[in-house]
C-alpha cells in the first residue's frame, strides 16, 4: 500500500486538492494522509466543510506580519519533524505557493518522492507572478511526477529539460472542484441563501443592475502600476452607471489603502469585504464577466462561461487565451477600455466566447491522477 501526504496552506490549494484527496481516501490501496500547514485558517474553514475534508495534521505555520522568509524557516522546521515522524512514500504538492516549493524541498531532503499537482505552468518572467513563477518552476526540478494540467504545460516542461517519464496530462483538478459545487449553486434555496447573505453585509442590493465582478491583489503591480488601473476601472464605471462593479477587496493594506482611496464614493463600485469560496464562486457565475489578476480565476471562469480581462503583463494559463474568452492587457489603460467595451457589444449581440472544449479539463483529472498514482 502506497502512503501519500497532500499538503496545502491556501483556500486555492485546497480548492484544487479536494478532489484529488476524495478519490485518493476513496481508494483501498491508498493511505492518503492530509497536512495543513495552518496559513489561511479562517479561509479554509468553509472550503473544509464544502469537500468534507478532515485534517490529519496542522502544521500552525500562521503569524502575524510574517514575511517569506519566516515562512519558508517556519515551514521547513516543522516538515522535518511531520516527515521524520510519518514517512509518507510520496508527498503530494499543488501549484506555486511558497509553502508548496518548502514542503518539496522538505521532502527531497528526505528523499520522498514528489508529486506536483499542476506543474509546467510558466510566464516566463521571474518577477510576474513573485514569488510564484519562481516557485512553481523549483518544484518541476525536484518532482517526480509532473501533474500537468495541459499539454502546453507539458511542452513547458520538456523544452526545459525534464524527462517525458514524469510528466502526465491529467487537465486541472480546479474543473473538477466545480463540478462537485456547481450543483449547489443551482440549488434556489442557497441561490437566495448567498444573496441575502451578501447584500446583508453590504446594507444594500448587489445584483440590483448587472454586474462586473472585479479582483486585482497581485503584489508585484503594487504601487503606482496598481493605482492606474484602479482609475481606469473609475472611468470605466463612471461611463457606465447601468451596470455595477463588484470588487471584494484583499485585506492587505496595499491593496486596501489604494483602492478606497480612488474607488470609494463612486455609487456603482461596490467594495465588498473577502469572500468565502462558495458566495464568490457565485458572484462569479451571476456577473456578466469579471476583471481580474487572478490564475485561478482564468480556469474557473470557463464552467461559467464569463469572458476575462486579464490586468497582468504575462500569463501562465495561455490556453485561456488561445480559446479566445480570455483577454490580457496588462494595466493599458486603452488595452483595458478597447477590451471592455468590445466584450460588453459583443454580448449584448449574443456572441458566444465559449465554442470549444474546456482548454483545462473535463472534471476527471483526479481520477487520472489516482491510476497514474497506483500504476508508477
Amino acid at each position: 500500500m502506497k502512503k501519500i501526504m497532500i499538503i496545502f496552506g491556501t483556500r486555492p490549494e485546497a480548492i484544487k486538492m479536494a478532489p484529488v484527496i476524495d478519490v485518493l481516501r476513496r481508494e483501498k490501496e491508498i493511505e492518503t494522509v492530509v497536512c495543513s500547514t495552518g496559513q489561511h485558517r479562517e479561509m479554509l474553514k468553509q472550503v473544509l466543510e464544502i469537500f468534507n475534508i478532515e485534517i490529519d495534521f496542522d502544521l500552525d505555520l500562521m503569524r502575524e506580519n510574517q514575511d517569506l522568509f519566516d515562512i519558508s524557516v517556519n515551514s521547513l522546521n516543522k516538515l522535518k519533524e511531520v516527515l521524520t515522524e510519518h514517512t509518507p512514500d510520496i508527498l503530494m504538492v499543488q501549484g506555486d505557493t511558497s509553502t508548496a516549493f518548502i514542503s518539496a524541498l522538505a521532502a527531497f531532503y528526505k528523499r520522498i518522492k514528489i508529486a506536483h499537482v499542476e506543474a509546467g505552468l510558466r510566464s516566463y518572467n521571474i518577477n510576474s507572478p513573485y514569488p510564484e513563477e519562481a516557485n512553481r518552476r523549483f518544484i518541476s526540478v525536484i518532482s517526480d511526477y509532473n501533474f500537468a494540467p495541459t499539454e502546453d504545460a507539458k511542452q513547458n516542461l520538456i523544452k526545459e529539460g525534464f524527462e517525458k517519464e514524469k510528466i502526465y496530462v491529467t487537465g486541472n483538478t480546479v474543473v473538477d472542484a466545480l463540478h462537485m459545487v456547481k450543483e449547489k449553486l443551482n440549488n434556489l434555496e442557497l441561490s437566495a441563501k448567498n444573496e441575502y447573505e451578501l447584500n446583508n453585509s453590504f446594507g444594500e442590493n448587489l445584483f440590483a443592475k448587472p454586474f462586473i465582478l472585479v479582483t486585482m491583489h497581485r503584489r508585484e503591480k503594487f504601487g503606482d502600476e496598481f493605482k492606474s488601473v484602479l482609475k481606469t476601472l473609475k472611468e470605466i464605471a463612471l461611463q457606465r452607471p447601468e451596470y455595477n462593479f463588484i470588487y471584494p477587496v484583499h485585506l492587505n493594506p496595499n491593496v486596501q489603502v489604494p483602492v478606497n482611496e480612488i474607488l470609494k464614493g463612486v455609487k456603482n463600485i461596490k467594495l465588498i469585504p473577502p469572500q468565502d469560496y462558495f458566495k464568490f464562486i457565485y458572484l462569479m457565475s451571476k456577473c456578466l464577466f469579471i476583471m481580474t489578476d487572478s490564475g485561478g480565476v482564468q480556469e474557473e471562469c470557463f464552467v461559467f462561461e464569463k469572458p476575462v480581462i486579464v490586468l497582468r503583463d504575462v500569463t501562465e494559463r495561455n490556453e485561456a487565451i488561445k480559446a479566445g474568452y480570455a483577454f490580457l492587457v496588462s494595466s493599458n489603460e486603452k488595452l483595458i477600455k478597447e477590451k471592455f467595451f468590445e466584450i460588453e457589444n459583443n454580448l449584448k449581440n449574443g456572441y458566444n466566447y465559449f465554442n470549444c472544449e474546456n482548454p483545462f479539463g473535463n472534471g476527471k483529472s483526479a481520477e487520472i491522477i489516482k491510476e497514474i498514482l497506483l500504476n508508477n
